[in-house]
């Protein structure tokens, strides 16, 4: 079986059985405070997790050894992990998605990365992949620049905003609304036209990254745990927000999607409402993820106590357009 293939010194493929726990602190160890408070909740679940089982569940594609396919690689010296790259299957046919790419800092800028990612490259090539994802934090220049080489382009960007727990909120409701904007609660009606809303705001290789699946849009159906709200002009959507409750630590989320050219008013609005359909807003921290959003609808946040956590690029590489790069063995 692949996991028990091991090498001294290189990569091999991740092991479930002795790796998680190596793996999970040199994910904390190479992005440290970068991480936010929600990573660091992450962070400690994925503890917990590696306690009670020998596999990743957030980062890795279940073992499949009748293929042969290993969810991911580390590098080796001498039995100590000191780098990691994994891999999963995307929701959209013939797409992987490279989740976590991290190499101890003492060991960076030796060709560890680079290595990670060509034998990544090479295997989901062999299981027939179309396509790969990755999602990459805008001011981690290196990490770019190995992307941008290995033939990896931007498709999107998305804001990531959090709210802090356990600041005060007043819970008024939705602003006035101008004519002849209306805002009510959604039906399971709207969910043709909340599609045709999503695909407007978000581009396609965006969304397939983002791994936004139509099936998740249906206003109208009581789950216990989100609530929607629409905003219409004459019966045509143009604004919607999604207010879903998390259970746990994990931080509760705003969804936002308002078409191009209808902002301020609406976006305010829309904040407003989901804001006050979390009924543990004054306990929990609430993220919302924003794909290209407008100045309006930050600063719409902003005002309700959010703050700017990071913002990640989406890059995605075609493999069938894929051209073989020499990589600096610096990287």
């Amino acid at each position: 079986m692949w996991y028990r293939k091991h090498v001294l010194s290189g990569v091999r493929p991740f092991d479930p059985v002795s790796d998680s726990k190596a793996v999970i602190e040199l994910i904390a160890l190479a992005f440290g405070d970068r991480l936010g408070p929600d990573g660091e909740i992450a962070l400690g679940e994925m503890r917990r997790a590696a306690r009670l089982a020998s596999w990743l569940g957030w980062f890795y594609w279940p073992v499949w050894e009748d293929t042969g396919f290993a969810p991911g690689f580390v590098w080796v010296e001498e039995g100590r992990v000191l780098g990691n790259v994994s891999l999963r299957r995307a929701a959209e046919w013939g797409g992987f998605i490279i989740g976590n790419l991290a190499v101890h800092p003492d060991w960076q800028r030796r060709g560890i990365a680079s290595a990670l990612m060509e034998k990544a490259l090479e295997t989901i090539s062999v299981q027939g992949g179309r396509w790969i994802g990755l999602e990459v934090r805008h001011d981690n220049r290196a990490a770019l620049s190995l992307y941008e080489r290995l033939g990896f382009v931007e498709v999107g960007r998305t804001l990531h905003m959090l709210r802090p727990a356990g600041l005060y909120y007043e819970g008024r409701g939705c602003r006035a609304l101008p004519a002849p904007f209306v805002m009510r609660r959604g039906q399971k009606g709207d969910r043709p036209a909340l599609l045709d809303l999503l695909h407007t705001v978000i581009p396609t290789p965006q969304r397939a990254l983002l791994e936004l699946r139509d099936e998740q849009y249906r206003p109208g159906v009581s789950t216990g745990t989100e609530c929607w709200w629409i905003v219409e002009n004459k019966r045509k959507l143009c604004g919607a927000v999604r207010a879903y409750h998390e259970r746990g630590k994990r931080p509760d989320r705003l969804e936002i999607l308002v078409a191009p050219g209808d902002h301020e008013d609406i976006e305010a609005a829309l904040v407003q409402q989901g804001m006050a359909s979390l009924r543990s807003v004054h306990k929990k921290m609430v993220e919302s993820v924003l794909p290209n959003p407008s100045a309006s609808l930050v600063g719409a946040l902003e005002s309700c106590g959010f703050q700017r956590l990071r913002v990640l690029i989406q890059m995605r590489l075609d493999l069938a357009r894929r051209i073989p790069v020499t990589v600096s063995r610096h990287e």
